[in-house]
């Protein structure tokens, strides 16, 4: 088997110590991810051109869109092979604006000598194509990013009282549906007491995508909601849930918290919409309900909680089956190994 030095390049966080214990090789980078300064991106550019002419890598791959646009500008300059990986359009192409106009024009300029772009469902290679930003015969559809089903694996729940307990736990964007979680919350606690909500997540104030910590505050104070604040590891927040809940219309990648949940056997509610689409088989592992629907949304947590143990844990199973089959990381490294012995 092939041997390979890797180094990862990204701002420092809370994750960042874990590479060093991985031994893999880690390089600090700046960068603003959401801001739109044009000299903050010039400096970011002339940063990784600097480091990338330094190292002389054999293939780079590019994740996120500030890194995907100007990683792989710097690697055409450079003359070096590298992959692009969308990881979920967000707010990229949701709207028709002169910021999305620029961005556009930016991906068709930085895209044209990328050795592939890589996507992780097919809706969103479809709008690469048909805005012809990228040739199709350049597009790989990699279904997600893998799950580790080992470590993530059914665990008892810390519980032994008779509540239901709904879980969502992501960013806390107003797009991963939050505000109608929570309404759905406040109407169904008042008809099913025994019915418990939690969220689960990162607030940051600064973006204006977040949900106000101030809000979230007054759910909870309100008593329809328990926020848990974050975590690292989520998974005795998942063992300790009945059903997960996503409502998301964000443009999704696919949805790693579903994954996650899915890995563990739960299952799960979310809506018809790109990514979450490609991870739930309606009635099988979970039920699908309409996005930006309070009404519906409120209807199939009903559902779910109607369900006899015995139906839920079948839901679980299957979910967790196919995880299994399509999205655990040893199929999703087997893919990464095979493209890196042809692109190389």
């Amino acid at each position: 088997m092939n041997r390979y030095a890797i180094t990862v390049i990204a701002p420092k966080d809370e994750y960042s110590d874990f590479f060093q214990k991985e031994g893999i090789r880690y390089i600090e980078l700046s960068m603003d991810c959401k801001g739109t300064n044009i000299l903050t991106d010039i400096k970011l550019t002339k940063t990784m051109f600097s480091i990338y002419k330094r190292e002389r890598f054999d293939l780079v791959f590019h994740y996120t869109i500030k890194p995907v646009i100007y990683g792989s500008f710097v690697c055409r300059l450079l003359n070096m092979k590298c992959v692009a990986i969308t990881t979920g359009l967000g707010y990229t192409f949701r709207d028709r604006n002169i910021i999305n106009s620029i961005v556009k024009t930016l991906y068709q300029f930085s895209l044209k000598k990328v050795s592939e772009v890589w996507f992780l469902n097919h809706d969103d290679r479809r709008i690469f194509i048909e805005r012809n930003i990228i040739n199709k015969n350049k597009t790989f559809v990699l279904y997600g990013e893998g799950i580790n089903s080992d470590f993530f694996s059914p665990m008892s729940s810390s519980f032994q009282d008779d509540k239901f307990r709904f879980l969502l736990f992501s960013r806390l964007l107003k797009d991963k549906g939050i505000v109608e979680y929570a309404m759905a919350a406040k109407y169904l606690q008042g008809k099913y007491p025994d019915m418990e909500f939690r969220l689960l997540g990162k607030a940051n104030n600064d973006s204006p995508e977040n949900i106000p910590m101030s809000m979230i505050q007054e759910w909870a104070n309100s008593g329809f909601i328990s926020y848990l604040g974050e975590s690292v590891d989520v998974r005795p927040f998942i063992a300790d849930s009945d059903c997960i809940v996503l409502p998301s219309y964000y443009r999704e990648g696919i949805p790693r918290c579903l994954m996650e949940a899915m890995s563990m056997e739960k299952p799960i509610v979310t809506t018809d919409n790109v990514g979450c689409v490609d991870l739930l088989v309606d009635g099988v592992n979970g039920l699908m309900c309409k996005p930006k629907s309070v009404e519906d949304l409120i209807d199939k947590m009903e559902r779910m909680y109607k369900l006899s143990v015995e139906d839920r844990a079948l839901m679980g199973r299957a979910g967790r089956e196919i995880i299994k089959q399509k999205f655990d990381e040893g199929i999703v490294i087997k893919q990464y190994q095979e493209k890196i012995s042809q692109l190389i």
